[in-house]
């Protein structure tokens, strides 16, 4: 739930090269979330290379990068003044050698 005045962090990995990001969805009556995609510095991760998808909406959020592997943060908060519930769907794809 993003409450006003918090940042909410997720936290995830993905092996070397593969698409990788997150979808946050909310009931967009209760107001706008701001959702970020960044590397595990805090920096945005570019989404403007071919296959990577940038789609925002009232009520979701779809964020992929491409070709991305290592740790990532999704950055998920509220600019209004009543806590808003959401969903996480993240895509991280992780292989077991």
């Amino acid at each position: 739930m993003a409450c006003p005045g918090d940042v909410d962090w997720i936290h995830a990995h993905a092996d070397c090269c593969n698409p990788s990001g997150a979808r946050v969805r909310w009931d967009a009556s209760l107001g706008p979330l701001e959702v970020e995609l960044l590397d595990s510095e805090g920096n945005p991760i570019p989404l403007g290379a071919p296959g990577d998808i940038v789609q925002r909406q009232p009520g979701e959020v779809y964020l992929l990068r491409a070709e991305y592997g290592g740790r990532f943060l999704v950055r998920v908060r509220t600019s209004g003044e009543v806590a808003v519930p959401y969903s996480v769907e993240l895509f991280a794809p992780v292989f077991v050698r």
